[in-house]
């Protein structure tokens, strides 16, 4: 799926993706969300991307849905018939195997937030603002990032006076509870997303989406499951050549050169 709205493009092994509808505040059709997931799936499929950024033109986000082109939920539909929204295919930055990084300029709300709550980093200008305006609408968390990921990021306490309120906080109120990791100036927000990707993205990719996997469930499982993920990774890891190539590139003191295999 394609949308003039939303620009892709790969430079240094960092894909970035651009929202680019001002006029509506970078609000979300259907088909710049479905172009949205396919160049995260396109990008994490690519072995020559290494990080992936999502941000939006100078000055905007993602203001959320276009509610103007919502789709209504028929009478008598029962959320057994909308596996769509169970089988986490809306998860895509969170699925992804790459470091997702979110580049933020304005204001996120909405399926905005959602998206920035699923990213691995979050970046701010100052002149981001960040509401769950869900319950405003007579909703809740459309994707379910603020109900199950928000409370790790920001606790259950912060979590839930932003979902039940839907109020905007700006960009230093967000670092100051954990929700974003830096505020930076707007003319800055892309190379501190770029310097970012750099930082996260130098070690093994094939390592790198199993801690991934690893870090994202860890306060889902137990211990003893979360040890039993964790010798299998540890044991691919272990057999693989980004392994031999590490070790290799330590003993004869050398950069190294991953492959992700």
């Amino acid at each position: 799926m394609t949308s003039p709205h939303v620009h892709y493009e790969v430079e240094d092994g960092v894909a970035t993706i651009t929202i680019d509808r001002p006029e509506k505040r970078n609000a979300l059709n259907y088909a710049m969300y479905d172009a949205i997931r396919d160049h995260t799936l396109e990008a994490d499929a690519d072995p020559a991307v290494r990080a992936i950024i999502l941000t939006g033109v100078p000055g905007q986000f993602c203001a959320g849905t276009d509610l103007t082109e919502l789709r209504p939920v028929e009478e008598g539909t029962s959320a057994h018939d909308r596996d769509g929204h169970t089988d986490g295919r809306h998860w895509y930055f969170w699925e992804a195997t790459t470091p997702v990084i979110v580049a933020v300029d304005g204001p996120a709300a909405g399926l905005g937030v959602e998206l920035s709550t699923q990213a691995d980093f979050r970046i701010a200008s100052t002149r981001a603002r960040f509401s769950w305006i869900f319950v405003q609408r007579g909703l809740i968390p459309d994707t379910g990032a603020g109900t199950w990921l928000l409370p790790d990021l920001v606790g259950p306490q912060q979590a839930k006076r932003l979902v039940f309120s839907g109020e905007f906080i700006d960009a230093e109120e967000a670092r100051r509870i954990g929700f974003v990791m830096d505020v930076v100036e707007p003319e800055d927000l892309l190379t501190a997303a770029r310097e970012l990707a750099a930082k996260v993205s130098t070690g093994s990719p094939f390592a790198i989406a199993r801690a991934k996997s690893l870090l994202n469930w860890s306060t889902s499982r137990t211990r003893d499951e979360h040890l039993e993920h964790h010798i299998e990774a540890l044991t691919e890891c272990q057999l693989s050549q980004d392994h031999a190539e590490g070790v290799a590139a330590f003993l004869e003191r050398r950069p190294a050169h991953f492959t992700g295999r």
